[in-house]
């Protein structure tokens, strides 16, 4: 389960949008997104590289990889991703940064 403030229930969490975006032909207001997989890292990559030896250690995030996980496990289409506003989108990642980093 990922450490954040955010309560993940059953494997998932409900991520609240600040504006609607178009999923499978409907406005949604929120998205769901359930806990990655080894076979979801497998098939997208994994989005986030983490260099614990710089200092500070460093986190980056590969946008790109990140928006096919975010597709991925909210299952929903490409387009629904890049139709999130920058904040929602951002936040939706950060919330998932935790399960790809090795600590």
């Amino acid at each position: 389960m990922a450490d954040n403030d955010q309560e993940w229930i059953d494997g998932k969490f409900t991520f609240p949008l600040s504006k609607p975006v178009m999923a499978h032909g409907d406005m949604v207001k929120q998205l769901v997104f359930r806990e990655p997989t080894g076979a979801d890292i497998i098939a997208v990559g994994n989005p986030v590289q983490f260099d614990p030896l710089s200092s500070p250690p460093r986190i980056q995030i590969d946008d790109a990889r990140m928006a096919a996980m975010l597709s991925r496990l909210a299952t929903v289409p490409s387009s629904t991703i890049a139709a999130m506003s920058p904040k929602d989108l951002i936040n939706a990642g950060w919330l998932l940064t935790n399960f790809f980093m090795p600590i």
